[in-house]
């Protein structure tokens, strides 16, 4: 079931699922009021009985449709501000979304609060939030930091993945693009030593040569990353691994398509955009 559809049973706004975005309010009752739907369908069919890779892909098929938008984390001012919105997302915040929701839905927490909570332990530092330098900016240092704390596990180098060596540099370097670095710089040199830290960890990956090698091997919500060959970055996109008729097709929040999509094979995908040399593989930990 689409998210169109699952809205339109429960009565959902017209305007959540129109070409014309409606954004949230600042207290997010639209993206609360989604959610509650989200979770009481969930309850009423079971859903928390599923393998956690499986109840992301259920959640993110209730996300199909939700319209493309970059940026809903950034506050103007610099202030860090724990943001969700349903009401766009890109890449980070579709996956961020479905694992979270699945993290709330299995601890016994299937709320807008007990979502929060999920969100603001997995975005931030050791699951702390303090200021614009908490947040895991880098998909690297988020899947580090995910994993040290039992929420992710890497499976790369176990498929056969290869060292990536990583420079990240393009926050520290281009502080102009990002509200907050603008309006604090003083945080920018905090920023480069994350970019520092980061650049002298092991990383893994499986290049794009080699990723069809390793589809047999993925499960329903393993979260890829997508390495890329941009000057100063880690990872150019994120999505999950989604079972179509017995092949892995890309789950994500696409930017080319402006919208939330079960896309091509994820061999195929890969192949169509030249900036992605590999992929590193995220597996979702079950919730004790």
């Amino acid at each position: 079931m689409n998210r169109r559809h699952f809205l339109s049973l429960l009565c959902a706004a017209p305007l959540l699922w129109s070409q014309k975005r409606q954004r949230d309010d600042a207290e997010g009752t639209l993206t609360r009021f989604i959610l509650s739907r989200m979770m009481q369908k969930a309850l009423a069919e079971g859903w928390v009985a599923l393998p956690i890779g499986v109840l992301m892909c259920r959640f993110g098929e209730l996300f199909v449709g939700t319209l493309y938008d970059s940026g809903t984390l950034e506050s103007p001012t610099g202030e860090e501000i724990c943001r969700v919105d349903f009401t766009g997302m890109d890449c980070f915040t579709f996956v961020e979304a479905t694992l979270c929701l699945a993290r709330a839905l299995k601890s016994g927490k299937p709320s807008y609060e007990g979502f929060l909570q999920q969100v603001l332990w997995t975005r931030y530092r050791d699951g702390r939030m303090g200021d614009y330098s908490s947040r895991l900016h880098y998909t690297a240092d988020w899947l580090e930091d995910n994993e040290r704390r039992g929420v992710l596990r890497n499976i790369t180098r176990e498929l056969g993945g290869k060292p990536l060596v990583l420079s990240v540099s393009y926050m520290s370097s281009n502080p102009q693009q990002y509200p907050a670095l603008r309006a604090r710089p003083e945080l920018i040199e905090t920023i480069a030593d994350i970019e520092r830290r980061i650049n002298a960890r092991q990383h893994w990956y499986i290049p794009r040569s080699a990723v069809a090698s390793v589809i047999p091997h993925l499960q329903p919500g393993d979260i890829l990353a997508f390495t890329t060959s941009r000057r100063g970055l880690d990872y150019g996109h994120l999505g999950l691994a989604y079972p179509v008729e017995g092949r892995m097709h890309l789950l994500h929040a696409s930017q080319s398509a402006r919208k939330v999509l079960i896309d091509k094979p994820i061999e195929q995908y890969i192949e169509s955009v030249p900036t992605h040399t590999g992929i590193t593989i995220a597996r979702a930990v079950e919730v004790a």
